[in-house]
Parts: structure tokens; C-alpha cells; sequence
């Protein structure tokens, strides 16, 4: 029988099951369990549409325990709506999510992203490469295109500096701004206030990340500001996601990234290099009358209350919108 973790000496137990797995719980997962015995044997979680934390007691293997967990993850989701789903797990299980309908997407020999259910990743690309064909009145395949990936929470003239030089470079430029919200900047504030920002070049389109580049499905570290070697995997998928459908597919020559000081993006900055090489390029973090703009120090400052002292390090054109976010997040 399969339940559903609800208490919390369950997930207690869970958490130290799948400790044996190299497998954590977070506290949002909603998690499944078989068990023999009072024993666990067999687990599975869900985060949103995000299908993870399989693990199977290798005494039971071979009993189809993955097909019933899978299925039970499928027929929740479809419960709440969700029809397209996405999968981490172990590269020793793709063959058995293969054998279940899932499409494998990128493996670094360790973890793999998989997905299933009615969207795909070349339906969702080839919708952008759409959009933006008929946005600059183009064919991508005949154009130096150039991208941006940003989360900007909020935007900052460091930013803006940065996409500022890539748009030079390139005859158009696409800027993704991360669709994850996760953020204290919702999405729809950081797309507005990076939509604001940049409306007056005329050779770049903002566009949302989708649940493709970094996102919860494709790399959770982004947001929880750590990276162990677990988490190191999960970067390299998302950079082999990049590398493998958005660089083909919407013709993208390079993908500029900034200078960085965090720890976790100095290493996704680098395992981006590896995986992108000659597609990658690193421009230094632009500086103010020796100070670092950043979007933390725009937080800071905001936090301290110093408004005024904060939008000195944003964009004109951006101002007035974020000064009055700024009033509704005091």
C-alpha cells in the first residue's frame, strides 16, 4: 500500500532512509512511502510538477515498486491539474522512467532530467523561436543572435551595463529572465522592471526563462544558495540543457554571463564555461565610483531603508516602478 507522509516522525524516517541514497527531503516535498514490516522499502516525493527522491531498498528491487510509486506521482498531478512533468533521479533509473514513457534529457553519468506528459522541451523552444522570428520579423538561422540569462532581483545598471555590451555584439539579443519565483522580487516585478529597463533597444527581446533554464526543475541550488556535489550535478544538467536544445534551436552564438562573487554562481559560472565553452562569454562586473553594483547591495540598502541611496543603482527608466515595489515591501 502506498501513503503519504504526513507525519512528522514519517518524514523523520524517510529523511534517514533516503540518507542511504544520497537523497534529501525538503520541507515542500510532498512524499510517498511503501513499507514491510514498519519498515520504509520504497519512496517517492513531488515538488509541484517536479517528479524526485526515488528510491527503491535494493532487497526489492524487481518488483515493480518504481511503476507503482510512478504511477501513484502521475495520478496526483493529474489530480491537480498538472499534465506535463519533469524528473530528477539517479542515471541508473532512466531506463526504467524510459520504460514508463519519460524522455531523458540530459544525464551527467550520475543524475538525469527526464520529462514527461503532454509538453516537450522542442515544443516549448521551437514556441520561442516562433515568437521571436516574428517579433524582429526574421529567420533566426540567418542572424548572430546573442543571449542573457538574468534573474535581477531587482535590476540594477550592473545588469543593464552587461546587456547593454552583449546587444552590441550580436545583431539581436534574447534576455531570459528566471520565471522561477523564488526571489524577493516576484517574477512579474522582475520581468516588468527588466521589460522597462531595456524597451529602448530595439534589438532585444525579454522573454521568461521557462521551467527550462535555471528553475526548480533544472537547478534548485540557484535559489537555495548552496552548492554540494549533489547540487553540482543539477548545474551541469541545467547547462547541458542549454547546450543541447536552446543553443541549437534558437541559433545562439553566445551566451554572456557577468563577473560574480557568489560562491554558488563562481561554480555555475564555470561549470557553464565547461559545458558551453566557446558559446560562453564572461563579461567583469561592472563598478560605480569604486563600489560593486549588485542587485544584494540594492537589498541591503533597501533593507537599511535607504530608498534613495538604493535606486542610484538601477536604471533611470526603472525609478518610479521600483521605488513604488520598494513602498510595498516596506
Amino acid at each position: 500500500m502506498i501513503k503519504q507522509a504526513l507525519l512528522e516522525k514519517e518524514k523523520q524516517r524517510i529523511e534517514v532512509f533516503l540518507s542511504n541514497f544520497d537523497l534529501g527531503l525538503s520541507y515542500r516535498d510532498e512524499t510517498y512511502f511503501i513499507e514491510e514490516e514498519n519498515q520504509i522499502i520504497a519512496t517517492i516525493s513531488l515538488d509541484g510538477h517536479i517528479i524526485k527522491g526515488l528510491a527503491i531498498d535494493e532487497s526489492y528491487r524487481g518488483l515493480n515498486l518504481t511503476g507503482e510509486l510512478v504511477s501513484e506521482a502521475i495520478r496526483v498531478m493529474t489530480s491537480k491539474g498538472l499534465y506535463s512533468y519533469h524528473v530528477f533521479t539517479k542515471s541508473i533509473y532512466t531506463d526504467i522512467f524510459q520504460s514508463l514513457g519519460f524522455r531523458l534529457l540530459a544525464d551527467t553519468g550520475k543524475v538525469a532530467f527526464m520529462e514527461g506528459g503532454i509538453d516537450t522541451i522542442d515544443s516549448v523552444v521551437n514556441g520561442i523561436k516562433k515568437r521571436i522570428e516574428v517579433h524582429f520579423g526574421i529567420e533566426l538561422s540567418k542572424h548572430d543572435i546573442g543571449c542573457v540569462v538574468v534573474n535581477c532581483n531587482p535590476m540594477t545598471l550592473g545588469h543593464y551595463q552587461l546587456i547593454e555590451k552583449a546587444s552590441k555584439e550580436h545583431e539581436f539579443l534574447i534576455v531570459f529572465v528566471v520565471e522561477t519565483d523564488e526571489s524577493v522580487f516576484t517574477f512579474k516585478e522582475r520581468f516588468s522592471l527588466v521589460y522597462l529597463g531595456l524597451k529602448e533597444f530595439h534589438n532585444i527581446l525579454v522573454l521568461p526563462s521557462t521551467s527550462y533554464i535555471v528553475s526548480k526543475s533544472t537547478f534548485p541550488s540557484y535559489f537555495l544558495k548552496e552548492l554540494d556535489e549533489r547540487e553540482r550535478e543539477h548545474a551541469k544538467l541545467d547547462a547541458l540543457i542549454f547546450m543541447n536544445y536552446f543553443i541549437p534551436l534558437l541559433n545562439i552564438k553566445k551566451r554572456h554571463v557577468g563577473g560574480e562573487t557568489d560562491l554558488v554562481m563562481v561554480a555555475y559560472n564555470q561549470i557553464l564555461k565547461d559545458t558551453l565553452k566557446d558559446h560562453l562569454q564572461a563579461i567583469e562586473r561592472f563598478t560605480e565610483a569604486g563600489v560593486t553594483i549588485s542587485a544584494s547591495l540594492v537589498r541591503k540598502l533597501m533593507k537599511e531603508q535607504k530608498y534613495d541611496e538604493a535606486l542610484r543603482y538601477v536604471p533611470k527608466a526603472i525609478r518610479p516602478l521600483l521605488k513604488g515595489i520598494m513602498m510595498e515591501k516596506k
